[in-house]
């Protein structure tokens, strides 16, 4: 994975191209051409000492225009004993129990291959704060990981940014964890 300049010594300070692997959580994508990754963790502090620390690194997050975004998200799963259907359900309750979300949809919902995982792929409709969205979110389970893929995006643009979504998905790979 390549860097984008920035004096800081902080990764949440840089803007990321190229391939992305995550050595922690063991996948990698690559960021198509003319787009960058930014950190999607919770937010790095310099230090005298070590330079930089960090929680933990949590994928990237891409984006498209002002209004549209693909987010590779992983973290260890919270609920160990669900099917990756049952995480896709809290999801979508997510999305309905969030405030500034309205008229939630489900368009689409199936059984997707993320790599060589089984996932699980739904396709929302729904209006945030008024404003009308879309949202392609992509859950797998692995090993007790939970890895996603999420577009989001307004309805006008969803079929040219699912392009670049495909892009993504087609290149997410499992890598060994370290």
């Amino acid at each position: 994975m390549k860097r984008v300049s920035s004096k800081s010594p902080c990764p949440d300070d840089r803007a990321w191209t190229g391939r992305y692997r995550n050595y922690v959580y063991g996948f990698s994508i690559v960021i198509p051409r003319g787009l960058k990754g930014y950190w999607n963790s919770a937010r790095c502090a310099p230090d005298e000492k070590y330079g930089c620390v960090c929680m933990g690194d949590h994928g990237r997050f891409i984006p498209l225009s002002n209004d549209a975004t693909i987010e590779a998200f992983v973290g260890y799963q919270m609920e160990s004993d669900w099917s990756v259907a049952e995480h896709e359900r809290q999801e979508i309750s997510s999305l309905k129990q969030d405030q500034t979300n309205h008229e939630v949809t489900v368009v689409r919902s199936r059984w997707f291959r993320l790599g060589r995982l089984h996932a699980r792929r739904f396709e929302a409709r729904f209006l945030k704060n008024n404003s009308p969205m879309v949202t392609d979110h992509i859950i797998a389970l692995h090993e007790g990981v939970e890895y996603e893929l999420i577009l989001r995006t307004l309805p006008e643009r969803y079929r040219k940014d699912k392009i670049q979504f495909e892009r993504i998905i087609a290149t997410w790979r499992l890598t060994p964890r370290v």
